[in-house]
């Protein structure tokens, strides 16, 4: 009888971004990767060349189009680029630090941050049902593609790898998004099997430059566990 394969999922947080001092809601803003960002990115694929993947993505925001490039160059595969990995759609508060939003509408930044604000819309936006329901079909996608497993990158954004880790780990929503920590450039790794049985193996590790915050959360498995 043979062993069912999982699809082995790899997917990356884009590098480190202008404005990042004082980070503002990029959303679907296509702001623009540092000098240190595409390093970041630079190196993640450096440190994955040698993964066998049978697939790369990445949204079409530039800033993880860069990193999907990169390593699929790496990977000698060709970049699959999908909209639908989108980051949250922020509306008209595109561009706004959250104290820019808190001090706008108070009540409403209060609300829309509350576990019970998941089907409210950021003004012309999405809300994080709707958010989080683009990102399922996105992963179904995925699922249907590789049938019979494999292994994938999907180069995409802090809220994107928030919420397939709540898809991931049955988590809700507000628990992924407080919860899970996602610096740029995090590389996180998950086995996805035909039954709906999920195997978390790395969360926000880092193969970046210059040490960052250090290895991130599981480093030392992804260099030595059988992840190849």
């Amino acid at each position: 009888m043979s062993k069912v394969k999982p699809l082995r999922l790899f997917f990356i947080r884009h590098g480190q971004t202008e404005n990042f001092d004082v980070p503002p809601f990029n959303g679907w803003r296509d702001a623009s990767l540092t000098d240190y960002g595409r390093r970041q990115l630079d190196q993640v694929a450096a440190g994955l060349a040698a993964v066998p993947f049978d697939a790369v993505y990445s949204s079409d925001l530039s800033r993880a189009v860069y990193g999907g490039e990169r390593l699929a160059r790496a990977v000698g595969r060709d970049l699959l680029v999908d909209p639908k990995w989108r980051e949250m759609h922020f509306g008209r508060w595109e561009g706004l630090t959250y104290q820019e939003i808190y001090g706008e509408d108070r009540d409403f930044a209060r609300r829309i941050s509350s576990p019970e604000g998941g089907d409210l819309p950021f003004p012309g936006g999405e809300s994080s049902v709707i958010f989080t329901r683009r990102v399922s079909e996105a992963l179904s996608g995925l699922r249907q593609n590789f049938p019979d497993g494999g292994r994938v990158a999907v180069v995409c954004h802090g809220g994107v790898c928030k919420a397939l880790w709540g898809l991931i780990l049955s988590l809700p929503a507000h628990i992924a998004w407080t919860t899970v920590r996602q610096d740029f450039a995090a590389v996180n790794v998950a086995d996805l099997y035909p039954s709906g049985h999920n195997t978390a193996h790395l969360v926000n590790g880092y193969l970046g430059p210059e040490g960052y915050h250090g290895s991130g959360p599981g480093f030392e498995r992804l260099l030595g566990a059988d992840l190849f």
